[in-house]
């Protein structure tokens, strides 16, 4: 063997054995599919242990990843939720805290879209369904988005979201993708409320009553509740519909509800199967999740907006390569702030440094086992647009939750979410929390000076 030959020979095995270490040490990165719904409470789930509906396609993502139990949104409202989800930045951060159309334009150029940072990474990017986003879906440079399609609210609009979804994963390309898939149920609960036509599916004939789901335990309403919670009620009739309801109407409205989760599980399932069928399953880190809850007629509340439990906390679950599968965490998570770096995380991003949030992905691998002991979320009372000029705050821990309001006479709650989980009796006024609430005070006056929140706490 001449000595050419055996320098050649040299050189390729050098070149695949730093290409097989370079394939060991950074595999191919993920696909990411991130699935959204609209107004769904983490009740909202058969996995979550809820008889009262069947959930197949969530239960089954369950059974693949991580189901997160305590998961809040940061405030309980469909813009700012989703400006603080696609940015990894608190609402008060982005100055938006109502809701907004896209026509207002008011993504700060600072702040990088979830699909600008997708794409700077390298992936494919694209985004099907429900928007509700101050971004014009026209500005894909901004956004960072390169396939849209079915962002205008319309009829059956859920029902086309899996077929659009489909035409952009099965694209032959080389690069990962990233592909948000946006559905609005069960938002129509709120048309099925005030007896509006649905928009997105047609729910069979209301059975007898004796089909209907029982009043939670904790339907009535809490005493020493903060006068602004009910006000907040009064500010537009079509809103809140339920005022004068009976039991049994709130009954039908948990029917009507639990009817509109199930069907959006069906597309949710169309979408998961596409993977399967297009065998990208195994290579897809897949993020189900929903802007925020419902009040699920709970304290007697339908819509969002308020702290309590049902309205703040949301569905989380993570599958995918790499991710336990079957298992839960109870880790305080807020879907607005840490999924951002999370993606981050999967697709060798580097994360902008203004992110208020932290990685899953350590809890997810089991590297990790705590991410966090204390989580604060907002609200803004709003009417759709305009503001109500109504703030509050919530700051959560393992055992207990602090909310406190701007205004009015009564502005604290503290509940043992451990010894009352449905938040029927606040501590706020058991001089043996006063300790307590000092420090949830002080706890939340540094928290506003850190991140920039014009919002005022009670003096400890």
């Amino acid at each position: 063997m001449n000595r050419i030959f055996q320098q050649w020979l040299w050189c390729v095995g050098v070149f695949w054995s730093l290409h097989a270490t370079a394939q060991t040490v950074t595999p191919a990165r993920p696909n990411i599919l991130w699935i959204i719904t609209d107004q769904q409470t983490a009740q909202a789930m058969s996995i979550a242990g809820n008889r009262e509906l069947h959930t197949p396609a969530m239960d089954r993502l369950a059974a693949r990843g991580v189901r997160f139990t305590r998961a809040y949104c940061a405030q309980p409202l469909c813009t700012p939720s989703r400006i603080s989800m696609f940015s990894g930045r608190m609402p008060h951060q982005m100055r938006i805290t109502t809701n907004a159309s896209d026509k207002e334009n008011r993504w700060p150029d600072t702040v990088m879209m979830a699909g600008r940072l997708m794409k700077a990474a390298g992936y494919r990017t694209g985004y099907v369904g429900k928007w509700h986003i101050p971004l014009l879906t026209a500005d894909s440079a901004r956004h960072g988005f390169q396939y849209m399609k079915n962002t205008r609210m319309r009829d059956w609009m859920d029902a086309s979201t899996p077929a659009d979804c489909a035409a952009f994963i099965r694209q032959d390309s080389r690069q990962p993708f990233f592909l948000v898939a946006s559905f609005v149920n069960p938002h129509d609960i709120c048309e099925w409320a005030r007896g509006d036509d649905m928009k997105m599916d047609l729910l069979p004939p209301l059975p007898d009553s004796s089909h209907w789901p029982a009043l939670p335990a904790n339907f009535g309403i809490p005493a020493q509740e903060p006068p602004v919670v009910r006000e907040q009620q009064h500010s537009n009739y079509r809103t809140y519909p339920t005022l004068q309801w009976q039991p049994e109407q709130w009954r039908a409205y948990r029917w009507a509800y639990n009817r509109l989760t199930e069907q959006v599980d069906q597309y949710v399932g169309m979408v998961l199967e596409t993977l399967r069928k297009y065998k990208l399953e195994d290579n897809t880190i897949v993020i189900f999740t929903s802007d925020h809850g419902d009040g699920y007629a709970a304290h007697r509340w339908n819509q969002k907006q308020v702290l309590y439990e049902e309205s703040a906390s949301v569905p989380l679950i993570i599958a995918g390569p790499g991710i336990r599968g079957g298992t839960t965490s109870d880790q305080l998570v807020c879907n607005g702030t840490d999924i951002i770096p999370t993606l981050c995380d999967y697709a060798g991003a580097v994360p902008p440094a203004y992110l208020a949030g932290r990685s899953l992905q350590p809890l997810l691998s089991g590297r990790q086992q705590s991410l966090r002991d204390t989580l604060v979320i907002a609200t803004t009372f709003a009417d759709n647009e305009k503001s109500l000029d109504i703030d509050g705050r919530a700051v959560i821990t393992a055992r207990y939750k602090y909310i406190v309001y701007d205004k009015g006479p009564v502005r604290e709650q503290l509940f043992d979410l451990r010894q009352d989980p449905g938040e029927m009796h606040s501590l706020s006024a058991d001089k043996r929390f006063l300790q307590m609430q000092e420090r949830f005070r002080r706890y939340l006056r540094q928290w506003c000076l850190a991140t920039d929140d014009p919002f005022t706490p009670l003096k400890p």
